[in-house]
């Protein structure tokens, strides 16, 4: 939703020209005009954003080797009704500190396609500093409009940011876009160490990545938009500091789990209040929700929430095979001993072969049958809660940030005519009551994948998995992210029976058609796990279920 103006321009992708090679129209990165930039003809249908560990850190105390995201834009979006100052400037940009690297992408014939193992030529990269310097200004400028208009909701926003200063140590990056914004930093830096973000916007997805040196703690959210961009923009505005404020007091040295959990879950919880508080005067909005997958990484703890379709996918090193040794344990010990430690020492050299995918999250889609048995439990008065597949014939999922209308009957009633449902009784078809799970990070887990769903309308989780597996093999320094991106584009247009440079020269909006905004951020794993744990089997899980 939204419109956006690109200009088409010939241009090769990372090749030479021929005089007899068949020209094309790539979507390039235009010069400025009389120092002016452009933004429209910066913004792409996508980005990537990759961090990698600084070689100096302690391998013992980082949590992570490498960050490896990419947001691919189908959907047109129009802007936010009334999140505007929160919201990006282009439907498809991102903004990060330095300690990140960003390009936007930009699609390219594959006639031209670069040398560089990372990529097939379906999308290219581009530089975003002249795009990053525009944002950046822009935010500057509504910056400075609140300071001289200064509202009830900024006093409320300014009084927020200061508890957020006692618990970070007086920190708050301006890069945070919303509810804490107090002018711009690159990194925040202080006694307390360094903090690194970043966050990007494709179509009506939101991604976001902030790791804290000094609480070793990275964040990642995922929030997949639906019926427009408000929702998706207030959970990029708030829902971090949220949690932030939950976690306070936190002891984290006591390994008490479900307290965590419980903290992310009130967070949630309190931020869908808040943004479902604004429909009372702005009706549009009651319409508007987003799923929610959000993980927090601290050391080898795994703390993870969602609602909705997006998922976190594990890639996992399968259990070694040992039967045939098992069966000479009554034989020579000594030789039952060497042949054990040579089979487990085989096993711990191949890194890679034999993962297997681990969902750690739960969809909730109407295509489950025990969500579909919930919401008709709960409604028996409704002779078709759930129709076609979707909740009261409008929405594929039964829980959800937002989309106060299938939430309670005052916010259905406020809509137009033309938008409401047949809403019986009072109680909620969906909720935003969300899936909680702690995971221990063991020695055979290699790496994470969380995403929306716009990766699995293509690809089973062994296949995502697999498709990473092989790419890194092959490519350990490149991006296995952007990989799967390309991977998605070519399987809509075998769908779509299209040639995969027309499907991606449709303009967002049109492109709606064959594929949805997707967002993937993949953490690798290698490092000090499974260099320190002695044990195989040494993993455990712990899942928490709330109001299910």
């Amino acid at each position: 939703m939204g419109n956006t103006v690109v200009k088409l321009t010939p241009c090769l992708a990372g090749g030479v020209a021929d005089d007899n090679a068949p020209q094309s129209l790539t979507l390039c990165q235009m010069p400025t005009v009389a120092g002016i930039p452009d933004s429209f003809d910066q913004e792409g249908i996508g980005q990537t954003i990759s961090f990698k560990r600084d070689d100096s850190d302690d391998p013992n105390s980082v949590p992570f080797q490498t960050i490896h995201c990419v947001s691919l834009g189908a959907n047109q979006i129009a802007p936010s009704s009334i999140m505007n100052d929160y919201s990006f400037s282009s439907s498809s940009s991102f903004d990060r500190s330095s300690s990140f690297s960003s390009f936007a992408l930009h699609p390219s014939s594959s006639s031209f396609s670069s040398s560089d193992p990372s990529y097939s030529g379906i999308l290219v990269r581009s530089d975003s500093t002249t795009m990053l310097r525009e944002m950046q200004a822009a935010r500057d400028r509504r910056n400075q409009e609140k300071l001289e208009n200064p509202s009830l909701g900024r006093r409320l926003i300014n009084s927020l940011t200061s508890r957020l200063k006692k618990y970070t140590g007086g920190v708050v990056c301006g890069s945070y876009t919303g509810t804490v914004h107090q002018g711009t930093c690159d990194e925040g830096k202080s006694d307390a160490g360094v903090v690194h973000r970043a966050q990007g916007k494709a179509g009506e997805d939101r991604v976001q990545m902030v790791y804290s040196e000094e609480h070793q703690l990275l964040f990642v959210g995922i929030y997949d938009g639906f019926n427009g961009p408000d929702a998706p923009d207030f959970l990029l505005a708030n829902l971090y500091e949220a949690i932030l404020l939950e976690l306070e007091g936190i002891q984290w040295e006591k390994q008490d789990h479900q307290q965590v959990l419980g903290a992310m879950s009130r967070a949630l919880r309190r931020t869908d209040e808040e943004y479902l508080n604004m429909a009372d005067e702005n009706p549009e909005l009651a319409m508007i929700g987003s799923c929610v997958l959000v993980m927090l990484m601290k050391g080898e703890d795994l703390y993870l929430m969602n609602v909705g379709d997006s998922r976190a996918v594990l890639a996992q090193k399968a259990e070694p095979d040992l039967s045939g040794v098992l069966g000479k344990a009554d034989e020579d010990l000594e030789r039952f001993k060497v042949e054990m430690m040579r089979q487990l020492e085989a096993y711990e050299r191949d890194k890679l072969s034999g993962l297997v995918a681990v969902q750690l999250t739960m969809d909730h889609s109407a295509a489950f049958f025990q969500e579909v048995r919930r919401i008709r439990s709960e409604h028996l008065d409704d002779p078709c809660p759930v129709t076609r597949g979707r909740v009261k014939g409008n929405l594929k999922v039964t829980r959800a940030f937002g989309a106060g209308f299938l939430k309670q009957p005052k916010w259905n009633n406020l809509l137009l005519e033309v938008y409401k449902v047949d809403y019986i009784g009072n109680s909620p078809y969906i909720n935003c009551n969300p899936y909680l799970r702690h995971h221990k990070l063991g020695p055979r887990d290699r790496f994470l994948i969380l995403s929306s769903d716009g990766l699995y309308d293509h690809f089973k989780n062994d296949e995502v998995v697999a498709q990473v597996e092989m790419f890194t093999s092959m490519h350990p320094e490149a991006d296995p992210a952007h990989h799967l991106a390309e991977l998605i584009l070519q399987s809509a247009a075998t769908k779509a029976k299209k040639d995969v440079n027309d499907l991606i020269g449709l303009p967002q909006g049109e492109r709606r058609k064959y594929h949805d905004d997707v967002s993937i951020v993949i953490i690798s794993l290698d490092g000090k796990i499974w260099k320190s744990s002695p044990r195989l089997d040494e993993i455990s899980n712990q899942e928490v279920l709330l109001n299910c």
